[in-house]
């Protein structure tokens, strides 16, 4: 069953795209590809979605033609993870600690790094929410968040916000995050205590809007039908939250 920070982390993801957007999520990310048919279904009909490792995905040679794709700005959201996350947008998907001598060494970047500079609308998510992945500082950048010596026409995309089944966070370098919502039942001692980096807080913090009936009707239906093609984990766990 899915916990109520992890639903409203979906619709708050979802909201992240707009009708007309081309958007998409490469493999092992089940939470974003959930919003992206959501998104498709509620509020961004005319948007198209690209699901990695789906039945429709339609690129040829496996990422290749996907890569070639975004970096003809095609795409304008593309939702991006890390081990480490800092609050000026860094990802870190390489190494926790020393890079040649690491206390654990992740997977790489894939195409993070290409992606972080070609896509317009680059949004960051961690499925957990806790110091060691919101880190001050990332140990290694696989992708930067930041790059004021580009110009638009050399970075033309950038991270835009950060998602966790806490809050929404909306990026600010080189000032720290501004804490833009908290999802409902979460209170802000709570963020700061479970968040490595500051942020910046308003004197009114709206709540994250939660599913609305049909959303979350949607979601345990055709988007978890959908899921349990890619993700068939997940989409289990949805199937024991229906109802």
């Amino acid at each position: 069953m899915l916990t109520p920070g992890e639903e409203t982390m979906i619709g708050a993801l979802a909201r992240q795209v707009r009708d007309g957007d081309t958007a998409a999520c490469g493999t092992l990310s089940p939470m974003p590809a959930a919003a992206l048919w959501l998104a498709q279904l509620t509020h961004a009909p005319q948007a198209e979605v690209f699901i990695g490792g789906s039945r429709d995905w339609p690129f040829a040679g496996e990422w290749q033609g996907f890569f070639d794709f975004a970096q003809q700005g095609s795409l304008q959201v593309f939702f991006l993870s890390g081990a480490q996350i800092d609050g000026q947008g860094n990802i870190n998907l390489m190494a926790v600690g020393d890079y040649q001598r690491p206390q654990v060494r992740l997977p790489g970047g894939a195409g993070s790094a290409i992606l972080a500079y070609v896509v317009k609308r680059v949004v960051l998510f961690k499925t957990t929410h806790e110091p060691r992945g919101l880190v001050d500082r990332v140990d290694v950048i696989t992708a930067p968040g930041y790059t004021p010596q580009l110009s638009p026409r050399q970075r033309p995309g950038g991270m835009t916000c950060l998602v966790t089944p806490k809050c929404v966070f909306r990026l600010a370098p080189p000032e720290p995050p501004v804490l833009e919502s908290l999802h409902p039942g979460v209170d802000l001692e709570e963020v700061r205590q479970l968040t490595g980096f500051q942020l910046q807080v308003p004197a009114a913090i709206p709540a994250t809007p939660g599913l609305t009936p049909e959303a979350r009707e949607l979601l345990y239906g055709p988007v978890k039908e959908k899921l349990a093609q890619v993700y068939p984990q997940f989409a289990w766990r949805l199937q024991a939250g229906e109802g």
